[in-house]
């Protein structure tokens, strides 16, 4: 004997009924027009709620509705059970089928027929059955993908339920709820729209006709969530919740059309840990077995979708996203090589003086610490060259601060290309000092580097005017291979030093320890 599975673990303990506005439950509690359910299928109910049924009893109850009972005997040798033995009688239905599936098909029936004989002509009572047929159907598939197989039947039937309050809405509201569905394109506008006239949507008034009916609580729930948001699934019950929230979305794209499921599709397949393609074929495959189910519960089927054409948008729809992802990779990855130019041009901009781009004076000190340390290393020879231009106070004072700085900018660039073919750093000391840091040059190596400089500044000349051109003064300090007692400050200083023995010994000259 098999047992009903409707509840959660506390799940019935933990869970509160939405409370409906009082104008709108005393408008559904005073309706005559409602979805109701004949005795029979009430019977059933109470009995799938109990968890020590014997299936005998509710062999019993259906076997008093002949057409219900001739629908099991058709549903369990329908194409879902195709490749078992035909059932002859009711038990063998009831067995095959489960309590939550006998369930399933004895809701559905029961109110397909009330809907058909209480609902304005205006509804088109077809089209909402055949979407809560692909509802629950598609919600039972993905249910089977998930690992919910044990839960299947009653995601079914929670899929199959989820819009029932749409003809709660319209029993009592009519015309008008009528206007307000022509207003939605899809489900979840309606509901927006429902929540802004009734204070609720139809989702809620589906969960309070199940409690009426006494069915679970924990279907009365996920028929409440049915229009909510899908979330990145890590329990048993938001998986379930997502896989009737998916199938919502798949019966209005399935209405539609075959490029509207195959867009849809798309979009669902993560949240199922399934590649488009492999959904896609699900669903087409449930598309096979949709007539004979349908015919069960007196509906037409919905409109034959084309397999080919689905697949074929599915596979456009990928290209064209893919292409898009390459673009906007693209672009990203220009974005943040433009970015990281401006992060090299903000840092290079803290090492240079703003006047003659050379390093300033924090970074060349830097360097040279750094310089000094790699010297130590490996044993190889340093040498520094501090720059001091000649008179250069008298050009200022003569000539204006804007010839001045002209005179360092000209120095910087030779000091460039000087620079350029060799591993040698050149910064601003500060005002018209500059210094050079040589790794690799000894005392000899240096002075050699220096009078070339020396020879070019004073055969150019700096300053476009004759009465401005300027001469410079040299000093030069080096470190010998192992030398382990030197440091930047004392360096600096020897090379200062010199610089001032080459003015003292009139100007335009080097020095050297």
């Amino acid at each position: 004997m098999s047992q009903p599975n409707l509840n959660l673990k506390g799940y019935q303990n933990v869970r509160r009924i939405a409370v409906l506005p009082d104008s709108l439950r005393h408008s559904l509690e005073g309706c005559d027009q409602l979805p109701s359910l004949p005795q029979v299928v009430l019977r059933v109910i109470e009995l799938a709620r109990d968890p020590q049924v014997d299936l005998r009893d509710m062999v019993a109850a259906i076997g008093s509705d002949p057409a219900l009972s001739a629908q099991l005997l058709s549903l369990a040798n329908t194409v879902f059970y195709a490749n078992q033995n035909p059932v002859e009688d009711l038990q063998q239905a009831v067995n095959r089928l489960g309590i939550e599936r006998t369930l399933s098909l004895a809701l559905g029936c029961s109110l397909v027929h009330t809907a058909r004989h209480r609902s304005s002509a205006q509804l088109n009572i077809e089209r909402y059955w055949q979407r809560s047929l692909v509802c629950a159907m598609s919600a039972r598939l993905l249910a089977e993908r998930a690992g919910l197989s044990a839960e299947s039947s009653a995601i079914f039937t929670a899929a199959l339920l989820q819009d029932i309050g749409m003809l709660g809405l319209q029993s009592v509201d009519g015309e008008g709820y009528l206007s307000l569905m022509a207003q939605a394109p899809d489900h979840r506008t309606l509901a927006q729209l429902e929540r802004e006239i009734y204070g609720i949507d139809h989702a809620c008034v589906g969960e309070w006709l199940a409690h009426r009916w006494k069915l679970s609580l924990r279907t009365a729930d996920w028929i409440r969530s049915s229009h909510q948001p899908m979330f990145s699934a890590d329990t048993p019950d938001q998986k379930a919740k997502n896989c009737i929230v998916a199938s919502g979305l798949i019966a209005d794209a399935w209405l539609q059309g075959e490029a509207a499921l195959s867009e849809l599709t798309t979009q669902l397949s993560k949240y199922f840990g399934l590649e488009t393609d492999e959904l896609l074929s699900q669903l087409i495959t449930l598309q096979e077995q949709l007539p004979a189910v349908a015919t069960l519960f007196n509906v037409r089927p919905p409109e034959w979708l084309d397999p080919k054409r689905i697949m074929h948008e599915a596979r456009m729809i990928l290209l064209e996203r893919t292409a898009r992802l390459q673009q906007d990779l693209k672009q990203k990855e220009q974005e943040l090589e433009r970015l990281r130019h401006e992060q090299r041009e903000l840092e290079l901009k803290t090492k240079l003086d703003p006047l003659t781009q050379l390093y300033n004076r924090d970074h060349l000190e830097k360097t040279l610490r750094q310089a000094l340390e790699e010297s130590r290393i490996s044993a190889k020879p340093l040498s520094v060259i501090f720059i001091d231009l000649d008179h250069f106070k008298e050009v200022n004072d003569r000539f204006g601060h804007d010839v001045g700085d002209r005179v360092l900018v000209e120095l910087a660039g030779i000091l460039r290309q000087v620079i350029a073919e060799q591993r040698v750093h050149a910064g601003r000391y500060g005002g018209d000092e500059f210094v050079l840091i040589l790794p690799g040059y000894d005392t000899q190596d240096a002075r050699t580097f220096a009078e070339a400089l020396r020879a070019r500044i004073a055969s150019q000349g700096l300053g476009s005017d004759e009465r401005t051109q300027v001469t410079a003064s040299f000093g030069l300090a080096s470190v010998d291979p192992g030398t382990t007692d030197q440091d930047v400050e004392s360096l600096m200083r020897t090379a200062d030093h010199n610089m001032y023995r080459s003015k003292h010994s009139g100007r335009d000259r080097i020095s050297a320890a």
